[in-house]
């Protein structure tokens, strides 16, 4: 079974009875990143940036891999006020 390719797991090598070890994709600042302040609404709820800004909620995960520093947990860390990075929908294809 294949992940989707919004997964984070798409890349990871499978052959027909066992899933390979994935390799999280590096992430590197390109410049061409949005600095970004999360709102009251969207206190604990990447999905909704990831909706937003990319047109689907399940690139949420983007958002831990480009700020390491600043969220810990992808969810709970996700408060209101926090600036964090997010990347262009060109940089983003190069991820997934």
């Amino acid at each position: 079974m294949a992940y989707s390719t919004n997964s984070i797991y798409a890349q990871t090598p499978m052959n027909s009875s066992f899933l390979g070890i994935w390799e999280p994709p590096d992430i590197v600042i390109t410049g061409n990143e949005t600095t970004i302040t999360i709102g009251r609404h969207m206190k604990f709820r990447p999905d909704l940036l990831s909706h937003e800004l990319y047109g689907t909620p399940k690139l949420w995960w983007i958002f831990k891999m480009i700020n390491p520093d600043k969220l810990n947990d992808p969810i709970w860390d996700f408060v209101e006020g926090l600036e964090i990075l997010t990347p262009s929908q060109a940089d983003l294809n190069t991820y997934i």
